[in-house]
């Protein structure tokens, strides 16, 4: 069976859980950028979550890398944080 991974661009929702301390395991919850009717997206993310969890702020943009699990929840594999460029300078 081969993993489909995908791009997804997304505004974050304000809602997060550690589901795990070790290894750092985080839920997040996200909506596509643009799409207002569209569900929420179920994420999950182990490998550099700690990084994540510390650069998120409310209502931040994100750029996604990862698969679907079976639960269809989105593992994230890769990510980037949209920061304003004064957060960036300081």
């Amino acid at each position: 069976m081969t993993i489909q991974s995908e791009n997804l661009t997304v505004k974050y929702l304000n809602k997060s859980k550690i589901l795990k301390l070790d290894p750092f395991m985080l839920y997040l919850q996200v909506i596509p950028v643009g799409d207002t009717t569209a569900k929420p997206i179920n994420c999950i993310v182990v490998h550099h979550a700690l990084t994540l969890f510390y650069q998120l702020k409310p209502n931040a943009k994100l750029a996604l890398y990862g698969h679907y699990n079976s639960r269809h929840q989105f593992v994230i594999t890769k990510f980037m944080v949209q920061s304003a460029v004064q957060t960036l300078a300081s």
